[in-house]
């Protein structure tokens, strides 16, 4: 039945683009014709689209004129496909919107609030301070549903430091001691599991809050200027350059050479695969811990401290979005909500391994209390010393400052250019961002 749903679906897809059917006969009929809403992921995996596949399923019994397509591209160019079909105006309803591509989907008009859905849905006062923050954190109004935050943590390989006779690290300095101690380049074991390669910047970033505190931050999403101070950045302050000589050390004297280009997969990769002993990331690393190593030889523990007593990382999240030319904005919303539940995003949390949006996960489900996940509800309960902090990604200079600032971390690390000659090209770039764009947060 399901096959034939889709089949059809296509069929009246293909007949629109070939006008043989008008859009508004289409629309009046809706009540009456087969619906098929076409959702587009960007974080895609096999495991998680089975995941959705799931819960859309679960939709569709209960909706039966409802047919939902889930089109998962390769992970690698999922946002650039995504923007292709946005800038077509056709072809999807729903995007996956993350904290890194919202503000160009919403500048361009890509995608459309959901305010009025959300304002009459029975479980938005469960919602978290962290998932109210993304939703209204686009001009006040709501064009995402995140499905979940990617906060992050210290892995650290348990045997290795008992071994050493160190306890885990609880700050960034306490890192690189453990680091270095366990450092034997000859037995290819190093201490860090370094991200030099794509959005290594955002790691330098988390050591730059840390060591500063968030305190003097113009806000939680524009960690790159100070309070009160008319567009100066935080680049001229001695702790931020205290910070990145701190931060280049943890390459040179703990981390391998190579992992001047890892990225995501490249430094859990070195983790699980014994090179290297400690690994900040993301939740979602819990899974594949508990399936490649030994219950007892490795440990999560909390975001380590800087200077400041302060933890400081991204509120990384990733969620569901209306796009601007959808025909059927009910149908794709009340699903969007679907999605959203306690029920379905509690269970695709646990499943998926990232931080709820709803304040009851923990009280339903005992994984997020009494795992190795329940770290994050620590830290959630400490917010004077876990706390969030990000780019400021609503300036339109912040899609080029991407393009190039990977390249200039590179650059200095490598020591083709100076702590200070990379200072200076922050500083001026967000200096200049500011004379253009004005104050965006």
């Amino acid at each position: 039945m399901k096959r034939a749903k889709r089949f059809i679906g296509l069929l009246l897809s293909a007949a629109m683009c070939a006008g043989l059917f008008l859009p508004n006969a289409m629309t009046a009929a809706a009540s009456d014709e087969e619906i098929t809403i076409t959702m587009v992921e960007s974080l895609t995996s096999a495991e998680r689209t089975a995941l959705i596949r799931e819960i859309a399923d679960k939709y569709e019994e209960e909706h039966p004129n409802i047919t939902i397509e889930i089109i998962s591209p390769p992970l690698e160019s999922a946002d650039n496909k995504i923007t292709q079909m946005l800038m077509s105006g056709s072809g999807c309803d729903i995007v996956e919107s993350r904290d890194l591509t919202i503000t160009q989907y919403v500048n361009n008009e890509w995608i459309q609030p959901i305010d009025s859905y959300l304002d009459a849905w029975e479980e938005k006062d469960t919602l978290t301070e962290a998932a109210q923050q993304a939703i209204y954190n686009n001009g006040g109004a709501a064009y995402v549903i995140p499905y979940g935050f990617l906060w992050r943590g210290l892995y650290c390989h348990k045997d290795w430091l008992d071994e050493a006779g160190i306890e885990p690290p609880s700050t960034w300095q306490e890192i690189y001691d453990a680091g270095v101690a366990l450092t034997d380049a000859d037995a290819n074991r190093y201490g860090f599991a370094f991200r030099g390669g794509t959005l290594g910047y955002m790691y330098a970033d988390t050591v730059i809050w840390s060591y500063i505190g968030t305190d003097i931050l113009a806000g939680p999403d524009a960690g790159y200027f100070l309070k009160d101070g008319d567009g100066a950045t935080i680049f001229t302050l001695p702790e931020t350059k205290e910070a990145l000589e701190f931060y280049k050390s943890l390459f040179t004297d703990c981390s391998p050479s190579d992992s001047i280009a890892w990225g995501f997969a490249e430094m859990v990769q070195g983790f699980i695969g014994g090179t290297t002993a400690m690994l900040i990331q993301d939740p979602e690393v819990i899974s594949s811990c508990e399936a490649d190593l030994e219950d007892d030889d490795w440990v999560l523990v909390p975001f380590p401290t800087g200077p400041s007593g302060q933890g400081v990382f991204p509120n990384g999240y990733s969620g569901w979005s209306m796009t601007s030319f959808t025909e059927h904005p009910d149908e794709v919303a009340d699903f969007i909500l679907f999605l959203s539940n306690a029920e379905n995003n509690t269970y695709f949390c646990k499943n998926y391994a990232t931080i709820p949006i709803h304040t009851t996960a923990a009280e339903t489900d005992s994984y997020f209390r009494e795992s190795r996940f329940s770290i994050y509800v620590d830290m959630a309960n400490n917010g004077d010393v876990y706390r969030t902090c990000g780019a400021p990604m609503k300036y339109n200079a912040f899609a080029a400052y991407k393009s190039e600032v990977d390249t200039m971390y590179q650059k200095w690390l490598t020591d083709e250019i100076t702590t200070d000659d990379l200072l200076t090209w922050l500083d001026d770039y967000w200096t200049q961002a500011y004379a253009d764009e004005g104050e965006k947060f």
